[in-house]
């Protein structure tokens, strides 16, 4: 069987230090990857001014990922939302 989940990169941009990688993102669904970086942008990036420091997400993709990181996922994942960000780089 194949495993797969939707995953967004994103990018953390910082005035005077330049861009570099931010994490990673998963979702179950397209949907679900695209209404969780729309959110984001709309909470966080919502200003006049490019603030000091911000992340941007990338274009959703769809991964194929092992069953142990597949089932982690859903059982971790919060139940309003089926999305789980990750905070290390690559």
């Amino acid at each position: 069987m194949i495993y797969s989940l939707y995953k967004i990169e994103w990018t953390e941009y910082e005035r005077g230090w330049g861009q570099r990688p931010d994490g990673e993102t998963f979702h179950l669904s397209l949907e679900e990857a695209e209404k969780f970086a729309s959110d984001y942008e709309k909470k966080y990036n919502n200003e006049d001014v490019v603030p000091e420091c911000y992340s941007k997400p990338g274009k959703p993709k769809l991964v194929e990922v092992s069953k142990n990181f597949y089932e982690n996922f859903r059982k971790e994942s919060k139940p309003d939302r089926k999305s789980q960000r990750n905070w290390f780089g690559k």
